[in-house]
């Protein structure tokens, strides 16, 4: 029998293989040797994640069936945290090969922040007010369908200090009244989400958390309407990603920037929204997500929050439940507490798009 430090100690090494073989592909385009190695090496990692796993089922048989007090066997197999940490290793080394090998497809694009499709998205109080501007005398259905599609592709790469690789991004999120027949099933709000970023893969490591990823990008945000209804607001946004085994914490701090009185839509925005936005993720047994996202102004007393749980159905397709409570849900709503509970769908998981948000 093998003695029990080896398994983790076997995990330790692939993890840290691995993260090598990702910093590796972020310093000079790969060939395609380059390119199937990295693939074999995942895969191979896969494999040694399923032996461990299933040696740990089997270990957890034989303790379960073991006599009180019986001295473990060299057998026993390391805890999910050694098993799980090289697991999301492979995720965040899958998304670098994937963008790697799509740089070169000027057409190429890949997931940005997570895809989703909610058919049963609930709120618990409308706003009516707002929705008779779209159409007088109707009511807005408490029910209605919510999705977001995001995606990104490389405009030019090492371009600034030789590391900096530069992005273009699009996030679509809608809210659309498709069961109200009464209303002709209008859309009740879409919020378009285009900008440009700087992104930046690290390894820099600190007590136990490595910082991944961090970006600098322009962001415009609006929901294209016009009169009363117009919302829109630019911002540059610094994004800092840190994972820990199967932790992930996502920082995103922004400034606003200012626009001349007469051309804001929505000048006190801020008091809503805040000056960040703050993502704690966690990776789950089985492939499962949960992630919670936080944003508002403490000092004016407004805040959000948004739940995600998320697990494998079949194929690419997952099943997802999401919560939303408080301010800034979505633009034309910013300013008004809404409670919302969705069921549906989502295209992607959480840690395969390396951007923790929403």
């Amino acid at each position: 029998m093998a003695p029990r430090f080896i398994v983790p100690l076997t995990a330790a090494v692939l993890s840290a293989g691995l993260a090598g073989q990702a910093q590796a592909q972020t310093q000079a385009p790969l060939d395609d040797a380059e390119r199937q190695a990295i693939r074999d090496r995942i895969q191979s990692l896969q494999d040694e994640i399923g032996e461990l796993r299933a040696r740990l089922t089997r270990t957890a048989d034989v303790e379960d069936a073991a006599p009180a007090g019986a001295e473990p066997t060299d057998d026993t197999t390391p805890t999910e945290e050694a098993t799980n940490s090289p697991q999301l290793g492979a995720s965040v080394a899958e998304r670098r090969l994937l963008e790697e090998e799509s740089a070169g497809n000027p057409f190429a694009i890949t997931a940005h922040h997570r895809n989703y499709l909610l058919p049963f998205s609930y709120s618990r109080s409308p706003n009516q007010e707002t929705f008779n501007e779209i159409d007088h005398g109707a009511s807005p259905d408490r029910m209605e369908v919510k999705f977001q599609f995001s995606a990104k592709f490389k405009l030019a790469e090492d371009l600034v200090f030789n590391r900096g690789d530069l992005y273009f991004a699009y996030t679509q999120r809608s809210w659309w009244q498709a069961y109200n027949s009464d209303a002709s099933s209008p859309f009740r709000e879409t919020n378009y989400e285009p900008e440009v970023f700087v992104d930046f893969d690290n390894d820099w490591t600190l007590a136990g958390w490595t910082n991944i990823d961090n970006r600098l990008s322009l962001n415009h945000q609006s929901n294209g309407r016009s009169g009363d209804l117009s919302r829109s607001w630019n911002r540059l946004i610094l994004t800092s990603t840190f994972i820990n085994d199967d932790w992930a914490i996502s920082m995103s701090p922004y400034w606003r920037l200012p626009e001349t009185e007469g051309q804001d839509d929505n000048p006190d925005i801020h008091k809503y929204m805040g000056y960040a936005d703050v993502t704690v993720a966690r990776k789950l047994f089985d492939d499962q997500e949960a992630s919670l996202l936080w944003r508002g102004n403490p000092d004016s007393g407004h805040m959000g929050a948004q739940l995600d749980y998320s697990w494998p159905l079949f194929g690419k397709i997952r099943g997802h439940v999401q919560f939303y409570q408080g301010y800034g849900e979505s633009l034309i709503d910013y300013d008004r507490s809404t409670q919302r509970l969705s069921l549906g769908f989502s295209l992607n998981p959480l840690f395969s798009t390396g951007t923790f948000s929403q």
